[in-house]
């Protein structure tokens, strides 16, 4: 449907938020302003008390102590105790500075406590997977002779799927290995049951990837400390290893642009987005466009562009995902949307995807002051939260992720980042951390699995999703609905709509 037609997908509630105006950095703000309060209280006392000064040294009052000493000592005595007594001004004064001190040594050690935790799960978490790398290298390096030649794909492959076995209860481990290796549809069902039951474990080994790079690389040549070329590894996060993989592959290139005026929507007067549903609604449309069956629609986006009612121009840019995940290691084609891709864009690196999007932007006569919502699924999501903070070029007002690795990413301030996490798709959890608790990232989970991990990842649970969110009443979803709302992204009003499509491939 186009988006802003009626009848929607059914709303899936959301079952967890993070960030946002709810959020935790968004109370600690609050409580750091609140700190800020207390220390203006406190130096609004300190001027009343150095203001009493005069009080105490005012002629008449001077004056009338020759008549009435006693009433003058009273009048004395009174200032006094305002001022210095124990429930004085300055007593006061102190009190309120002290208040403001407690809070922000409170906040700083909840800070420090969450950092420590983080940075203790970070170091558990690289000792498994260093101790998986290594053993499995070992296992290689006394089979084969040559086994650092097999070192990208026993990464990137069996050693991820030895670091997920490890993990495994006892009694799948044993249906393992009573198979021989054959997983048959019991089995898988059971696996991937797993595999969705357990979010928080997955993501834990994930975040073991960086250990598993250096254990393995380790281990090729046990007893040589700097691997099998004298180089050493230290790769502590899954982001670095990422980028250790995106080197196995050759230079990404250069994107090349084309207009695919065969495949874009029909342009005209009729609805722009009401709803985050009807956004999430057309990416799954674009994403259509690139079936398996039909490698010859792969890289292509569409921007969606009308002049609102205000008399500004806004523009939606589509970004779907990955096409190619069998993308082999030392080889590269015109596929820009594969696996060396997913690894540059999880390290943070520029991609000729991340390119091509610029350029397509360009040529369809954004302008830089125009704001801009980008919506991408999976890799489309990792690549809009990396242009949001690596460009100058646009006015990146509003980013919507769905199903995306975005921890690693960043938005600049002025620009907000929602992120659609669905329970059971494994993708989220490939960059090994939660996405960052910030005012301006808000994180927004659901879950509305099926027992197949795979199907888990489909645009279409992400629509009923980003339905719930357009339902919900939790105030950091309402604040970023409001938010695309205030910059006029989700109005529902009728416009002259233009749609654009573009195809991008890689150039050598």
């Amino acid at each position: 449907m186009i988006p802003g037609e009626t009848g929607g997908p059914l709303p899936v509630p959301p079952s967890d938020v993070r960030g946002g105006t709810a959020g935790l950095a968004a109370q600690y703000a609050e409580m750091r302003d609140l700190a800020a309060t207390y220390d203006t209280a406190g130096d609004r006392l300190r001027d009343d008390l150095a203001r009493s000064g005069g009080v105490l040294t005012d002629a008449d009052l001077l004056a009338s102590a020759l008549l009435s000493p006693v009433t003058f000592a009273e009048a004395e005595g009174a200032v006094l105790a305002a001022t210095a007594g124990p429930d004085g001004l300055l007593v006061a004064s102190l009190a309120w500075e002290a208040d403001a001190l407690l809070v922000r040594v409170t906040i700083e050690a909840f800070e420090s406590t969450d950092e420590l935790v983080r940075l203790t799960f970070e170091v558990v978490d690289y000792t498994a997977g260093r101790v998986v790398g290594f053993t499995l290298a070992g296992t290689l390096v006394g089979a084969v002779a040559t086994a650092p030649v097999w070192l990208p794909p026993v990464v990137a492959g069996v050693a991820g799927a030895a670091l997920l076995y490890a993990a495994l209860p006892p009694a799948l481990q044993d249906r393992l290995r009573e198979s021989g290796g054959e997983v048959g549809d019991a089995l898988a069902a059971d696996l991937q049951a797993w595999v969705i039951d357990h979010p928080a474990l997955v993501q834990d080994l994930v975040n073991g990837g960086g250990g598993l790079v250096d254990g393995f690389w380790d281990g090729l040549t046990p007893g040589v400390p700097l691997g099998p070329w004298g180089v050493a590894l230290f790769t502590p996060t899954t982001q670095e290893a990422a980028g250790v993989l995106a080197g196995l592959y050759p230079s990404d290139g250069q994107p090349q642009v084309d207009v695919r005026d065969d495949l874009a929507t029909a342009s005209g007067e009729q609805p722009v987005p009401g709803g985050l549903a009807d956004v999430m609604s057309h990416l799954d449309q674009v994403n259509a466009w690139s079936p398996a069956e039909q490698p010859g629609n792969d890289g292509t986006i569409e921007i969606q562009s009308w002049v609102g009612s205000d008399g500004v121009p806004h523009h939606i840019v589509y970004l779907p995902g990955t096409d190619d995940m069998g993308t082999l290691p030392w080889t590269m084609d015109g596929d820009v949307r594969d696996m060396p891709t997913n690894f540059l864009a999880v390290s943070g690196q520029s991609t000729a995807y991340a390119q091509g999007i610029l350029a397509a932007m360009h040529q369809a006569g954004i302008a830089p002051t125009d704001p801009v919502l980008l919506a991408g699924h999976s890799q489309g999501g990792i690549e809009a939260a990396w242009i949001a903070g690596h460009t100058d070029d646009f006015t990146i007002a509003q980013v919507v992720t769905a199903g995306s690795p975005v921890a690693g990413m960043v938005v600049p301030p002025g620009t907000q980042m929602l992120s659609l996490e669905h329970h059971g798709d494994v993708m989220p959890l490939l960059d090994g951390e939660d996405n960052r608790d910030t005012v301006d990232h808000v994180t927004v989970t659901f879950d509305d699995h099926t027992p197949d991990v795979g199907d888990n990842h489909a645009l279409a649970h992400y629509t009923g999703g980003a339905a719930g969110v357009d339902a919900s009443s939790h105030p950091s979803l309402v604040g970023a609905v409001d938010g695309m709302h205030a910059d006029g992204f989700l109005t529902g009003e009728v416009a002259q709509v233009t749609y654009q499509a573009f195809q991008i491939t890689r150039q050598p």
